[in-house]
């Protein structure tokens, strides 16, 4: 027992030594967050995008594993959060109930149409998020921001903040910290305009070339 142990230290620590692959999430760029809120009236995210059934169907366990599944119940994508799932949105900000786990999702969106027919230049950017699903995990590094519709995955690096929900306005993402860490006196606000976030709708709103299908005899493809 203590020669196999040696052994397996000699074939552990290059390993180790070379590092591990960098994670999807690892890969993002920073964002420019504002501090303070940008403009913008709160008001009532679901009078703003309805939320609709549809054919996809994005399951969202508590270990934090995500899944897509087509029409057929076919998986189109299966990957791991950064972290748990803290707190969850669809479209323009309607909180989803996490203790349900599932939730269904349209085909056609804005991002399906196309990234150049997104009303850039409108007064509110909010009727565009139809069809997108927004995850905070309990690390609160990451807003993990999905598009059923074809598949894709963005990461949104977060600033230092505690405790934080997610607001939209028609110009701006919004962070607000519900309960200081102990660090500031009151609680932090961030803002980031929606045009900052152009490279990635561009992803979002491009379908995966390379997505494969399952079938019923082997649902999970690899």
């Amino acid at each position: 027992m203590r020669l196999g142990a040696f052994l397996l230290g000699f074939l552990v620590v290059p390993l180790v030594a070379q590092g591990h692959p960098s994670l999807p999430w690892e890969l993002s760029p920073a964002l420019a967050w504002r501090v303070g809120l940008g403009a913008g009236a709160e008001e009532d995210p679901s009078n703003l995008v309805p939320a609709n059934d549809g054919h996809f169907m994005v399951k969202l366990n508590a270990d934090g594993t995500l899944r897509i599944l087509g029409p057929k119940g076919l998986r189109r994508l299966r990957m791991g959060l950064p972290g748990r799932p803290l707190r969850a949105w669809r479209d323009a900000g309607i909180p989803l109930d996490l203790s349900k786990e599932s939730w269904r999702f349209p085909a056609d969106t804005p991002l399906s149409r196309g990234f150049q027919a997104l009303p850039w230049a409108g007064e509110d950017f909010r009727a565009a998020l139809k069809g997108v699903v927004w995850i905070l995990d309990d690390g609160e590094r990451f807003l993990t921001v999905v598009h059923p519709a074809t598949a894709r995955v963005v990461y949104l690096p977060l600033p230092p903040g505690h405790d934080l929900s997610v607001r939209m306005t028609p110009g701006y993402l919004q962070l607000l910290e519900n309960s200081p860490d102990g660090s500031s006196e009151a609680p932090r606000r961030w803002s980031l305009p929606w045009v900052a976030l152009i490279p990635q709708f561009a992803k979002l709103a491009r379908p995966e070339e390379t997505l494969v299908q399952g079938s019923a005899l082997i649902p999970f493809p690899k």
